[in-house]
């Protein structure tokens, strides 16, 4: 191989590498989806074709998740398209689900190829990535829409700390006794719900988990923990379409604010002569 044929790839493949660093290092998800629009625009020039990258308007700008391994499983799937080598490819991201503190999203890569790929490593690739994040990858081809390669997949949104309102609790119920008193049935619920959480998980179906939540979210608004209450009734009816990897991790969220609220209520039990137990 010629010296400077031997130097265009050794080149080609530091860029390479570099741009495989930067996806990796993203801290957000508009941060990974600039910095995929910059290099595929780029890219797609080079081969006269045209890169058109679409953001749904309502994408939440501050998902969190894992956005490395998404960006990787992306890069796979705008080589195989440009590698199609059709006038245009594509990439639109558009929220397909809203759920109660999350989003299910749709990273769209399309061409305007309709033949098949001989030996489709890089699809196989990429939809092991988002399997692995609990997503999955499929595809759609038609004389009318060319070929897609659709990443579905849940993101969460940030939280909030909860709260309560223990004078306004006290104040409700008529004083510490009566406080006293709620707090410690609320202790032996939640805990015992708590404790139930992995087990109800790991089962398949809906049913005892929407009651689960049922109970905990009333156990909460006897806490006046109100907002975080009305977030468990929403998980509760979102399973009423069924078992999903976003809605399981929502759960787990929720039961994580639960347990904080419990602890709240516990240093609030103290100084009125309660004592909690382990």
């Amino acid at each position: 191989m010629p010296l400077r044929r031997r130097i265009v790839r050794i080149r080609s493949a530091v860029r390479a590498i570099g741009f495989r660093t930067r996806l990796g290092a993203s801290a957000s998800l508009p941060e990974l989806l600039a910095r995929l629009g910059r290099h595929y625009a780029a890219e797609a020039r080079a081969r006269d074709m045209r890169l058109e990258l679409e953001v749904d308007p309502a994408l939440a700008p501050d998902l969190e998740g894992d956005f490395g391994p998404l960006g990787n499983a992306l890069r796979l799937l705008l080589d195989r398209a440009l590698e199609r080598r059709t006038w245009r490819v594509a990439l639109h991201v558009d929220v397909v689900g809203d759920g109660s503190g999350s989003q299910i999203l749709h990273f769209t890569v399309a061409d305007e190829q309709t033949s098949p790929v001989p030996d489709d490593r890089r699809l196989r690739e990429a939809s092991a990535q988002v399997a692995a994040l609990g997503g999955i990858v499929h595809t759609e081809t038609g004389d009318d829409i060319g070929h897609r390669a659709i990443v579905e997949l849940g993101f969460d949104l940030p939280r909030a700390s909860p709260h309560i309102d223990v004078e306004a609790l006290r104040t409700t119920l008529g004083g510490d006794a009566a406080l006293r008193e709620v707090i410690v049935a609320l202790d032996h619920a939640l805990t015992r719900d708590l404790a139930d959480l992995d087990a109800l998980l790991s089962r398949p179906g809906a049913d005892e988990l929407q009651a689960w939540l049922h109970r905990v979210s009333g156990a909460l608004g006897m806490a006046e923990a109100s907002d975080l209450a009305r977030t468990g009734l929403t998980l509760e009816r979102d399973l009423e379409r069924g078992r999903q990897p976003n809605l399981d991790r929502a759960i787990r969220r929720f039961a994580g604010d639960a347990a904080e609220v419990l602890s709240m209520l516990r240093e609030h039990a103290g100084p009125i002569g309660y004592s909690p137990g382990p």
